[in-house]
């Protein structure tokens, strides 16, 4: 199974680096993507993201997350109306998440944190972690992504010492913990704009993606560098990560994993 990352694409007025990306993901089953999909969250915005993505990939399966910029002011109206138009069969549950099978043996759970201060946090007292461990619990698929805008604090990019995490602390140690619960977790996140990274759990065989922006990212020990798109082979007994840039192909991490 080809899959297709995507994060961070702050869709405004111009689609050259989007139409990059999307032809970089070539002979893809679905794409996915991780959050900030809209610079405003702007209903116009969207209806030019959805035009974009439907001219290049056709009836391609895509499936999204919100990010910060999707939902200002904890309004995420204009965002969930373009996630029900770019797949109208998905149905999310009530605290906001969704599962979704890919394949027989792979499946997806999408997380949708608000935004509040400069802090995510899962609304309602966390029920879409309450969602996500009994998904996990009840599923017999052997690969579960779990796709969320911003990443754990242990997989951030950009931690140190004192960083605070993105997600609301007593929630992200939660969901920390119940991703180390399980195997065969991939966990896909955007937010940094940092080169994306691939942090691999040998002992629970959980791969954690940072996967950077389509717009310029950047790194402590690296000059500016052009946005990225992502490719995910998910094979019978390993799983093959493609992370390049979108305008000269150039390769930022390429390195296979067992499954």
């Amino acid at each position: 199974m080809r899959i297709g990352l995507l994060s961070d694409i702050h869709l405004s007025r111009k689609i050259n680096r989007l139409a990059c990306a999307l032809n970089a993901l070539t002979g893809i089953s679905c794409l996915l993507i991780a959050g900030d999909l809209a610079d405003r969250a702007d209903p116009a915005q969207y209806d030019f993201l959805h035009a974009c993505i439907r001219q290049q990939l056709g009836d391609t399966p895509v499936y999204c997350v919100s990010g910060n910029h999707d939902n200002p002011a904890r309004d995420d109206a204009a965002y969930r109306q373009f996630e029900q138009r770019i797949n109208p069969t998905l149905l999310p549950d009530e605290c906001g998440a969704f599962r979704q099978q890919l394949s027989p043996g792979v499946e997806l759970i999408g997380l949708n944190p608000t935004y509040h201060q400069k802090q995510f946090f899962f609304p309602e007292r966390g029920r879409q972690l309450d969602f996500l461990q009994q998904t996990l619990a009840a599923s017999t698929a052997r690969t579960h992504i779990i796709l969320c805008h911003p990443p754990l604090l242990l997989h951030n990019p950009q931690r140190d010492s004192s960083m605070q995490p993105y997600i609301a602390k007593e929630q992200n140690d939660r969901l920390q913990q119940l991703v180390d619960e399980h195997s065969g977790i991939l966990f896909v996140s955007g937010h940094t704009h940092l080169a994306p990274t691939a942090e691999w759990d040998e002992a629970r065989r959980n791969l954690y993606i940072n996967n950077g922006s389509i717009c310029p990212t950047t790194a402590a020990d690296r000059p500016i560098q052009q946005g990225n798109a992502t490719l995910l082979e998910i094979g019978e007994n390993a799983l093959s990560l493609c992370i390049q840039g979108i305008h000269t192909g150039k390769l930022f991490h390429q390195q296979t994993y067992p499954r």
